[in-house]
């Protein structure tokens, strides 16, 4: 029998028992330094300059910093959150083209950052709710009652409340990680009681997970989300319609610099096409895949995730596939590496693999997602996976089910299923706001004239005509009637309004140039609108993929003989001898209205 794994401490993953992935005090507000001022007064005033235009102006004054002289992990993830905040601005900002490099006085240090995190440079989930919030009273909780953003790229409440909500659902998820280690324990000691009672305490996290996420629709416009706060959170691996198709320059960023081999000091056998292609980097946007804590209770619990469209048939009805749900559409059917040289070679790089995933990660996507986890973070899901051995566990008391259940054993089974309905129902809502969020403000396009894109001045004038119309029943509004507005009319402004266009690369820019030297390269993938597929800012196809992970969580359920019947957030689970059944409850009839239509989701 092989040794089983062991885990380390909570605390030697950089894990808190209080309060989970989230650090155990609150994040800096300032870096104590003197030295790193100009950094923190262009994170006071980066709003407003980008507001104004002047952003980029004023960044290329900024002196380069050694990063080094930061001296705590708390300093290093001040400084992640603001050279996140500043880049993004700067490669996207505001009715301007996309910015093609980024300077070397953000590339460099925020590389170097990264680095020391274990992480990418680029915004991910860590930045913005991990180490982006502040307390308003600091003797209170971690909820949405007490909380704060210490940064956002709109200035916007509603990008607080999304990124805040996000944070509360990791403060109030946090029992679930102790709970998670002391349960692999119970199952080595065979203490059913005691494993009850930790089950329990996850799926009552679970369910505070649930209600937090609820919240979402309260604060946060959809339409504001996608068109004003989303396009600042997408990344630059194909990109290629925002016109970021080999990805961005990282200035000053050389892989033989990082990699400090012999090579580097003799670089006369590269061309200058090779050694500008090796400046680029690509890099996903922020995802909430990137959430250790969703991760960890995927691999606690046994969930497997597929490619998206190659899950297993479950059932005896075999249901044709939508063409949307194939994985011709998603970008992620093999591990992307970041930069776009090493495709030049057909090479991958091998330190890219991280240890093979035994449990959950037979997603490409999901895999990919773990490189934008803190580096100690990511070291807990590996290990936990060899760890692990609850959903084994199960199976062997579903194997047993013929024979008659213990009493305890009977309750363990209870309580394994109620989690994974409480990860479902999760799962659920999170379909509901991406396809609110999402989905539906991509097909239904802004409701402004110019689609969301910048326009040439003389354009800015075009009258739209307007439409009004009366209805006593219900207080529907109706968009204005927006102009038409053909593709040769604007510029690129937000990258996922480039699904509605198909730009080329833009004449003169170092793109162009990179891709007469290197035709080989091709372009980016490119997703044509006509499709319908809507793309998250971490990459994939994005419907598809939540469905899936969703009908992945329920079959992992198992089946037991107990009778039964719990309440779960307005759900009937209804237990049986063969299966479990969630059974919705009618909701009651209410006026049709715009406000409760929304409430309602």
């Amino acid at each position: 029998m092989p040794a089983m794994h062991q885990m380390r401490s909570l605390e030697e993953y950089d894990i808190s028992p209080t309060t989970g992935f989230l650090p155990p005090e609150p994040p800096l507000r300032k870096l104590s330094d003197n030295y790193f001022d100009c950094w923190e007064e262009m994170f006071s005033d980066f709003n407003g300059l980008l507001l104004a235009g002047k952003l980029r102006q004023a960044i290329h004054k900024m002196p380069l910093l050694d990063h080094t002289r930061l001296k705590t992990v708390q300093e290093y993830r001040r400084a992640f959150l603001i050279l996140c905040m500043l880049s993004h601005s700067y490669v996207w900002g505001k009715l301007e083209k996309t910015s093609e490099t980024l300077p070397a006085n953000l590339a460099v240090p925020w590389t170097g950052i990264a680095n020391y995190l274990g992480l990418s440079p680029v915004v991910c989930h860590a930045s913005v709710v991990l180490w982006n919030y502040r307390l308003l009273d600091p003797d209170g909780p971690i909820d949405l009652s007490n909380l704060n953003t210490l940064a956002t790229y709109s200035g916007s409440l509603d990008e607080s409340w999304f990124y805040l909500v996000t944070t509360a659902i990791e403060s109030v998820g946090a029992p679930c990680l102790s709970a998670m280690v002391k349960s692999i324990n119970h199952v080595r000691e065979g203490d059913h009681r005691a494993l009850v009672t930790e089950l329990r305490t996850i799926s009552t996290a679970m369910e505070g997970m649930n209600n937090a996420l609820q919240r979402m629709f309260e604060k946060c416009d959809p339409y504001v989300f996608y068109w004003k706060i989303r396009p600042y959170l997408a990344g630059w691996e194909n990109m290629a319609e925002a016109g970021l198709p080999f990805g961005l320059i990282y200035e000053g960023v050389d892989s033989f610099w990082s990699a400090e081999t012999d090579e580097y000091a003799d670089m006369s056998h590269l061309s200058e096409g090779e050694r500008l292609l090796r400046q680029y980097r690509r890099y996903a946007g922020g995802s909430a895949a990137q959430s250790s804590l969703i991760a960890a209770l995927d691999v606690f619990l046994g969930v497997e995730h597929y490619p998206t469209g190659k899950r297993p048939q479950v059932s005896q009805q075999q249901q044709k596939p939508d063409s949307r749900d194939q994985d011709v559409n998603d970008r992620y059917k093999q591990l992307p590496t970041p930069n776009p040289a090493d495709e030049l070679n057909n090479k991958m790089k091998e330190k890219s693999e991280r240890p093979p995933f035994v449990r959950t990660n037979r997603n490409t996507f999901l895999r990919a997602m773990r490189m934008y986890m803190p580096r100690q973070h990511r070291e807990f899901l590996e290990d936990l996976e060899l760890a692990a051995n609850l959903r084994s566990f199960m199976l062997q008391l579903e194997q047993h089910q013929k024979e008659k259940l213990s009493t305890e054993e009977a309750m363990v089974l209870d309580a394994y299923n109620d989690c994974l309905t409480q990860l479902k129902v999760f799962r659920d809502k999170h379909v509901q706001i991406v396809t609110l969020y999402i989905v539906n403000q991509a097909r239904k396009g802004p409701n402004i004239a110019h689609g969301g894109f910048a326009i040439e001045k003389k354009k800015q004038q075009q009258e739209q005509e307007t439409t009004t119309q009366d209805d006593d029943s219900d207080d529907v509004i109706h968009p204005t009637k927006k102009a038409k507005i053909t593709t040769a009319d604007h510029n690129v402004l937000y990258p996922q309004t480039a699904l509605e266009t198909s730009p080329g690369i833009r004449k003169g820019s170092l793109s162009a140039m990179v891709s007469t030297m290197f035709p080989e390269l091709g372009l980016a993938k490119h997703v044509d609108p006509k499709t319908g597929v809507v793309r998250g800012t971490g990459g994939t196809n994005v419907l598809p993929f939540l469905k899936q992970s969703r009908d992945e969580t329920a079959d992992t359920r198992i089946g037991f003989a107990s009778t039964s019947t719990s309440h779960r957030n307005g759900k009937s689970v209804k237990k049986s001898n063969e299966t479990t059944t969630i059974v919705e409850k009618p909701a009651p009839e209410r006026p049709r209205s715009w406000r409760n239509w929304f409430t309602s989701k």
